[in-house]
């Protein structure tokens, strides 16, 4: 009996090769992109200074915000390595406010051409605002779909420190004729010993011996400075902080968190922090030896992609 044998042979045999290597393709592509992601973070600061303070000086907590953009390693479904570029604002609210005992102050005036040191009632506040290039370093690690935690470090390049305030000052011994209130526009990078605003034409003007004489309204960071004692900026231009904190996502691409941010370094130059309270034996700055740590908090909200 003669055995008649039916073979089925695909119409065309390259659909079936791009159907496979279309598939092979997909899942490549999803576990590249469940391996690596990209993000973008935003949100605000909230900062001081920490470190030893005078009678009756403080560091305030100051505002700010940040921005950056992030990307994440998956070393599995839990643990991911992240790397971070962020524009920050990190500073602080100085203040020296005694209004009984009084406090020191360099009184210059530019008509006539004077100098001298003045003890009085002093109410001086400076909001300090630093900001820096970020990057921080971080492990996270996935508890769940909605939570992470993650801890790490960051280094930070200082681009643009500031400062604005005044300072309220009336004379102990001479109240009617020594009193002003003068404005602070500290640009620390770039100012120069003895610079004030010469824009400003509201001008200031005291009593010298009973006659009138002239003040910067408006004064630089190192206004008072002789030019052998500003031998470096008051901020330092690298910093480095220890970082601890959480995210809670609102779907898989939403998030919002907050982070702890540590200072490891002393942010001040020693030989320009100077006591706001002492003057040495001969009414000169005494330089401050001690360090200042920035601390700060971050709430964010982000998208990771």
């Amino acid at each position: 009996m003669e055995r008649n044998n039916v073979y089925f042979r695909p119409q065309n045999s390259n659909s079936l090769k791009n159907f496979i290597f279309l598939v092979c393709f997909l899942v490549g592509a999803a576990g590249v992109q469940a391996q690596h992601k990209i993000g973008v973070r935003a949100g605000f600061n909230f900062s001081t200074i920490s470190g030893p303070l005078e009678e009756k000086e403080d560091f305030g907590v100051k505002s700010g915000f940040h921005f950056g953009i992030n990307y994440t390693y998956m070393v599995n479904d839990k643990l991911g390595l992240r790397g971070e570029i962020l524009y920050t604002q990190r500073g602080s609210k100085q203040s020296l406010i005694d209004t009984t005992d009084g406090v020191y102050y360099v009184v210059q005036t530019i008509s006539p051409l004077a100098r001298f040191v003045d003890f009085g009632k002093t109410e001086y506040t400076l909001e300090i605002t630093n900001s820096y290039i970020s990057v921080p370093l971080t492990v996270q690690y996935q508890i769940n779909r909605k939570f992470e935690v993650f801890g790490g470090m960051s280094v930070d390049f200082l681009i643009g420190p500031v400062g604005r305030g005044k300072t309220k000052f009336v004379s102990l011994n001479r109240p009617d004729e020594i009193f002003f209130e003068q404005n602070h526009d500290h640009r620390y990078n770039s100012d120069e010993v003895g610079e004030y605003n010469t824009l400003d034409r509201r001008g200031l003007s005291i009593l010298l011996n009973g006659e009138s004489a002239s003040m910067a309204k408006t004064v630089g960071a190192y206004y008072s400075f002789f030019p052998s004692q500003k031998t470096a900026n008051r901020f330092k231009a690298l910093d480095a902080h220890l970082i601890l904190g959480f995210n809670y996502f609102l779907n898989t691409g939403f998030y919002i968190g907050a982070r702890a941010e540590y200072g490891l370094a002393d942010i001040t130059n020693n030989e320009v922090d100077y006591s706001l309270r002492e003057l040495d034996d001969s009414f000169n700055y005494i330089f401050r030896d001690d360090k200042d740590r920035s601390i700060s908090l971050n709430l964010s909200f982000g998208f990771r992609f």
